[in-house]
Parts: C-alpha cells; sequence; structure tokens
C-alpha cells in the first residue's frame, strides 16, 4: 500500500437532486445520462410561483425555488435564471449543492453553465472534511477554485468555533493548494498566533505536491524545518523528497520510493544523507555532538539505505528482501525522529510487511535474502544473510561476524509412512559460513547437515499416549583452513550421531458448569508429561566450529512437566437474534523440570535443573498477567524472575508493570501508565529503571487532547543522553504544527 498523505485533504462533487414539480428549460434529460458538455445540460426548476419574460429569456420564481441541472442544485426563496446564459441570482437562504459540498449565503451572482460568481455573506461546506470557507464577498473562479477578500477557514462546526484562521487574500483550489495572507489563528475568540503567509495543501487524489513541513528545535541541531515533497510517480508508484534544513548541522536529504506491482509483489526504498557540519573532536566544544556509548564520530558524511522488498517468484515461490545500512554508530540514535527517523521507517515496514528493524542502538544490522515455497508437508527455504558491523567498518578493525552466504533448508514434516504405523520427519540444511576476517580458530567454509527421525506413536490403555523416537544425524564440513589440535588439515571432516528418546502423556479433561456472567462453562485440562532425551557423547574437537550446530553436548536427561489450560464459554444473542458462543483461553499455566542422568552417574553435583515456571492469565479484557520464572533447588532462591501485569478499564486507561531480574546480571522495573481523564483529555507516563545500579535509563511523559476538529499533543523524553520536549497541535484538514 502506499503512503498517503498525512492529512486529510477537501473533496469535491457527488449527485442529489429532489423535487416537488418541475418546468423543463431546455427539454428532457436523455434517459441515458447527463451530458459532460455543460451547455448541453438539461436544467429544471421548480417554485410555488414562476412567471417567465420572453423578451430577457427570463425565468423569475420564487417561495422554496429549487433549479437542477446535472449534479448541481440551486436552492433559496427568490430566483432569476435566464436560460441562454444560464446566469443565476438568488437571494434568501440561498444553498449552492455540488454533491457532497454546500454553499451557503445570503445572495449569489452565479453561472450555472461555468460555475463562476460571487458569493455574499457565504459559507462554503466541503463535507469529507468538515472544512469551512466563510467570507463577507466570496467569488466562485470556477467547478473547483475559490477565493475571498476577508474570510476565515476552520474545520469545526457552529457560530463559535474551537479554531479559525482568519486572513485575507484566501484562494482554494481543490485538487491544488490554498493559501492565504495575514493570518491569524484565533482559538475561540482569542488571538494565538499570526503568520504573513499560509500554504496548505487541498487534494482528494494522489498527486504531485508539498505536504505540511515540521518544525524543531535542539540543542543538538538547533533550528530545524523538515520539508517533504510528495511525487505522485503513477498509479502503483510514488515518492517523497524530504529536505531537512538544521542550522547548527546543515541539510539532511532524504527520499522514499514506494511501488505495488502485483497483489503479491511490492516494496520500499529509503535513503538519507547528511554532509554533517559537525563532528566529534573529543573535546567539550562538540560534546554535544557525541553520544556517551559510542566511540568518537570523526565522519562528516553520513547516511542510512534501508529497503524492503515482497517478490511473487511464481510456482508457489515468495521472496523477501531487507536491506539496513548505517553510516556510523551515531545515527539512529541522533534521528530518531522526524519524517524519515529511525521510528516512523520502524513503524511503517511493521505495518506494511509485517518485519521489523534492529533496535537504532544495534550497530550489528541483519540484511537478508529469504526465498522459500511450504507444501503441506514439506517447505523449502533459501536464506542468504549479511550482517553490517558498524563499529568494525568504522573503528577499522578485524570483522569477525559471521555471514550465512547462504543458506537452503528442505525439512519434511512429522507424517505417516505409507499404511504403517510409523511416522517420519526430515531435517536438511546446507549452509556457507563467510568471514570477512579471519583467525586460527575463526574460519571459513561450508556445511551439510541431513537428520531423519522416525516416529512410532502407541496408545497405552485408554488414557496414556507413548511416542518413541529414533533420530540419525549425518554432518559434513568443508574448509581449507581449519586445523585441528591434531594438525590434522583435511579439508572435509565427517560426523555421525544418533539419538533417541520418548514422550509419554496423557490429557485429563474436566469441565466447570458456572452459568453466571463471566462463563457458560470453563474447560480445564491437565496435561503431564514425562520426556526422555538420550544423545551420546562423541569426540567432536577435530571440527571446525560456526555454531551451536557443530558441538552437540552429550545428554542423557529427563524432563517432566504438568501443563494446565483453562478456557472459557459463553454464549450470547446477538442483535439480530441469533446465538453466538464465544471461547476465550483464560488461563495457561506450565511448570517444568530436568533431571540430568549423566551428571548423577559422574558423581557431579546438582543433576536437577532450575524448577521453570511459565504463565500467561488473561480472565477478560481488563487483566493480563505473564510471568517466567526459573527457581533454584540448591540455592534456594530465583535464578530468572521475570514478571508482566497489564490493567484496563471500559474507558481505556491502562497500567503496564514489567519486572525483569537475572541473577548476578540485571534487575531493572518499566512501568506505563495510559489515563483518560475525559473524552477529550488523556495523559501518559512511563519510567524504565535499572534496580541494580538505581538508575533511570529513560522516562516519557505526555499529555493529549483531542477534540472533532483539533487536537494537542505535549510530550517529554529523557534519558542518559537526551533531554527533549515536543508540542504538537493538529487542525483537521490543515495539518499538523509543532516543535
Amino acid at each position: 500500500m502506499f503512503c498517503l498523505l498525512k492529512q486529510k485533504l477537501l473533496s469535491f462533487f457527488v449527485f442529489s437532486v429532489f423535487f416537488l414539480s418541475f418546468i423543463s428549460l431546455n427539454g428532457v434529460a436523455a434517459a441515458s445520462g447527463l451530458p459532460e458538455n455543460p451547455e448541453q445540460i438539461a436544467w429544471h426548476i421548480s417554485a410555488r410561483a414562476v412567471t417567465f419574460d420572453n423578451k430577457k429569456n427570463l425565468y423569475i420564481a420564487e417561495e422554496d425555488v429549487v433549479i437542477t441541472g446535472g449534479k448541481t442544485r440551486l436552492e433559496a426563496e427568490y430566483i432569476e435564471f435566464s436560460n441562454k446564459t444560464k446566469d443565476a441570482f438568488a437571494r434568501g437562504n440561498v444553498l449552492l449543492i455540488s454533491g457532497e459540498d454546500f454553499i451557503s449565503c445570503n445572495a449569489m451572482n452565479i453561472n450555472l453553465a461555468t460555475q463562476t460568481g460571487t458569493i455574499t455573506k457565504g459559507t462554503i461546506f466541503i463535507q469529507k472534511n468538515n472544512f469551512y470557507i466563510n467570507g463577507e464577498n466570496i467569488k466562485k473562479l470556477g467547478k473547483f477554485s475559490y477565493s475571498a477578500d476577508k474570510g476565515s477557514i476552520t474545520s469545526c462546526s457552529g457560530e463559535s468555533p474551537d479554531w479559525k484562521i482568519s486572513a485575507r487574500d484566501i484562494k482554494v483550489t481543490i485538487e491544488g493548494y490554498g493559501t492565504a495572507r495575514d493570518t491569524i489563528l484565533w482559538a475561540k475568540n482569542i488571538p494565538a498566533l499570526y503568520s504573513p503567509f499560509l500554504w496548505f495543501p487541498v487534494q482528494t487524489k494522489r498527486q504531485t505536491g508539498f505536504l505540511i513541513p515540521r518544525v524543531t528545535s535542539s540543542d543538538r541541531k538547533g533550528f530545524g524545518y523538515e520539508q517533504p515533497l510528495f511525487l505522485a510517480v503513477s498509479r502503483n508508484m510514488d515518492a517523497t523528497i524530504y529536505a531537512d534544513y538544521m542550522t547548527d548541522r546543515g541539510t539532511k536529504i532524504g527520499s522514499e520510493f514506494r511501488y505495488i506491482l502485483d497483489n503479491k509483489t511490492k516494496g520500499s526504498i529509503f535513503l538519507d544523507f547528511l554532509e554533517d557540519d559537525k563532528i566529534d573532536d573529543a573535546t567539550d566544544k562538540t560534546k554535544n555532538y557525541s553520544f556517551s556509548t559510542t566511540p568518537q564520530r570523526t565522519n562528516s558524511d553520513r547516511f542510512w539505505f534501508r529497503m524492503k522488498h515482497d517478490q511473487d517468484l511464481g510456482y508457489g515461490f515468495t521472496g523477501k528482501l531487507d536491506i539496513d545500512v548505517v553510516g556510523d554508530e551515531d545515527y539512529l540514535q541522533e534521528f530518531k525522529d522526524g519524517f524519515t527517523g529511525y521510528y516512523e521507517t520502524k513503524e511503517y515496514f511493521e505495518k506494511e510487511f509485517g518485519r521489523s528493524l534492529d533496535e537504532y542502538d544495534n550497530n550489528i544490522r541483519k540484511n537478508q535474502l529469504n526465498i522459500n515455497k511450504s507444501w503441506s508437508t514439506y517447505s523449502f527455504i533459501f536464506d542468504a544473510v549479511w550482517y553490517d558491523n558498524i563499529y568494525a567498518r568504522r573503528q577499522n578493525i578485524d570483522d569477525t561476524i559471521l555471514q550465512t552466504l547462504p543458506s537452503i533448508q528442505f525439512d519434511a514434516f512429522m507424517q505417516q509412512i505409507g499404511p504403517s504405523k510409523f511416522f517420519y520427519s526430515l531435517g536438511s540444511e546446507y549452509t556457507s559460513f563467510y568471514r570477512q576476517d579471519t583467525s586460527t580458530s575463526l574460519v571459513n567454509g561450508q556445511r551439510l547437515d541431513i537428520y531423519p527421525k522416525v516416529f512410532l506413536p502407541i496408545k497405552l490403555g485408554k488414557f496414556f499416549n507413548f511416542e518413541p523416537y529414533a533420530g540419525v544425524r549425518q554432518t559434513i564440513w568443508h574448509t581449507t583452513e581449519f586445523t585441528d589440535i591434531n594438525s590434522n588439515s583435511d579439508d572435509f571432516r565427517t560426523r555421525q550421531m544418533y539419538d533417541i528418546g520418548a514422550q509419554l502423556s496423557t490429557k485429563l479433561i474436566k469441565i466447570f458448569d458456572l452459568n453466571n456472567n463471566f462463563a457458560d462453562k470453563i474447560k480445564q485440562e491437565i496435561i503431564p508429561e514425562l520426556e526422555y532425551a538420550f544423545i551420546p557423547g562423541i569426540i567432536q574437537d577435530d571440527l571446525p566450529y560456526f555454531d551451536d550446530l557443530d558441538k552437540i553436548e552429550e545428554k542423557n536427561t529427563l524432563t517432566w512437566s504438568l501443563t494446565s489450560n483453562f478456557t472459557s464459554k459463553k454464549s450470547r444473542i446477538s442483535p439480530k437474534g441469533k446465538e453466538i458462543t464465544d471461547y476465550r483461553d483464560i488461563a495457561y499455566i506450565k511448570l517444568f523440570q530436568s533431571y540430568d542422568i549423566k551428571k548423577e552417574r559422574d558423581k557431579e553435583t546438582r543433576p536437577f535443573s532450575e524448577i521453570g515456571l511459565e504463565t500467561e492469565l488473561a480472565p477478560n479484557d481488563f487483566i493480563s498477567l505473564d510471568m517466567d520464572v526459573f527457581w533454584s533447588p540448591y540455592d534456594s532462591h530465583f535464578k530468572t524472575l521475570n514478571i508482566g501485569n497489564t490493567l484496563k478499564d471500559k474507558r481505556g486507561d491502562s497500567l503496564r508493570t514489567e519486572y525483569r531480574y537475572t541473577s548476578n546480571t540485571s534487575e531493572s522495573l518499566y512501568s506505563k501508565i495510559d489515563i483518560n481523564l475525559t473524552n477529550e483529555l488523556s495523559a501518559f507516563y512511563s519510567i524504565e529503571k535499572n534496580i541494580e545500579v538505581k538508575k533511570t535509563i529513560e522516562t516519557r511523559a505526555g499529555i493529549g487532547f483531542k477534540k472533532p476538529c483539533w487536537a494537542l499533543n505535549l510530550y517529554f523524553l529523557k534519558s542518559s543522553d537526551e533531554q527533549s520536549i515536543t508540542f504538537l497541535i493538529k487542525l483537521n484538514g490543515i495539518g499538523e504544527f509543532g516543535i
């Protein structure tokens, strides 16, 4: 989908005509439809009293007068209409309807064919945007153009609007632009802001033109003015060019190009470039242009290139391309906000492609080409992954990040082997690994891994399911750079392994009849499970290491788990009288622990693993709880404790709290509260704190006020490297402004 214009724009022309009785002025309109030529439009008039002047070819109509023709309707208490010139003079409760748009006034002189004329003490109403243009003397310059010597514009209804912009020399062209001179923004009857000139787009269709700019001010960048220019390239392509002028840093140029080739093929390409006037020379003078978490930035040429592309390759194959290349470690921290900032780009990619970006402070950024196809029982995946190491590139040090160029996987899901009772699955992978810089232990090479497994599900009695399995793994490596501890430099290495295991489980179901407001019934499933897994220990020191698949540890474990699921059922009657049944997963609890038989046989201490608990609770729309806990039976304290809960009410207020604890590593607390103080006023506050070092990581706060025709937002942000205040006001039909 295309990135639409960021503010609502004006619209014109749909048809609606009603009348009691009529007199034909130009003959009856053709049954096939109205002619496009205004001179051929059939005009009709109805009124309580109508007279005709033969010399002037002039109709004079009084009381409840209605003239209709084509897509135009004129109403008034008194109308003079020339059948020859199509000029009309109307007075008394005058209303001119052009589709969804209206002009009401005291008096009007207009040519109904050319749609030009003058309006006295009138209001133009654009219904789609709820947009009003008021003026003492308004000129209708054509079907889509208006001007007013002295007037006002607003999107608020009523005689005393919440806001209006008064001005002189107002000019408005539908599907074009509006301009005004000597403008004053009024809050009710209070003048709030003056501007010598106002320019705004008045467009309902995608077309080339300037968008509403963004004005900013900060200690790091100085005064900023960011102006977007939208380019309607074609029906399936568009682009936006951004010029972001910063008094202290220079002008950053940004561009977006968006395209849709068919229903399954689309893409977006973004590029920003800045020749920065400031660098970090490690002195106090430039401390405002550096970040404490990144190295010294000495480059002035700065950029960010990112894109995402989805491609239909035919025959069920699809391709996805993600590119994310940043010029330096500071760039995304510096430009998190703005039209082409990190947050805007991330939100756009998540919405349009369902794929996100690495975090802004991540200096190793993922680039990926993926081609895949799925069948009912098989899947194919081609992956090429390149990690751009910004730190190594900027600091000119060895880049040993492992790249995947490429990886090919072909898997078979668990399926029955012919008419037998056996099932099988298959995992297979070929991967080529590459490092830009290598060493004696970090090498390049290729790996082939094939891993088939066979299962035999068995029913033990009426209640128990038993599923033993056996797998065989064959792995082959090829590398010309690896030498093991025995000075073996063979290019090819192989490994053969097997694993066996089994699962024993049952399911207990209990139905609770409640028949109350919460639920009619609740179903509880209790699933006890015992799982055994065995992998023999083999020597793997002579093998190269790329990832965990290259060093598979010996395993001889027994794992127990107890899972409980709760599902509610509630029936209700729809407004149409139909019975509807709602099901809701209200709770999930899993408790588990492993016992290492190998450790016990080797007389090692602590054969039991930590006890794990996973919980998700959502009994209704107003409360939810999620928790991950790992508790040591030997130390008698938590190793990991992550708890999050959300409370909501019917107004939309919410409170989110997250506690994260990892033993000897970190402990933090995050809280956010959103409050709808009234139907129009809302506020939020969030804080993230590192409890271990007693340091606040980030604080955010904001307040918003929303009315039908305008909105105001005030935000505050404070972190270790940044402090900012943002003030934005949105005037419906005009756009969003702020600092």
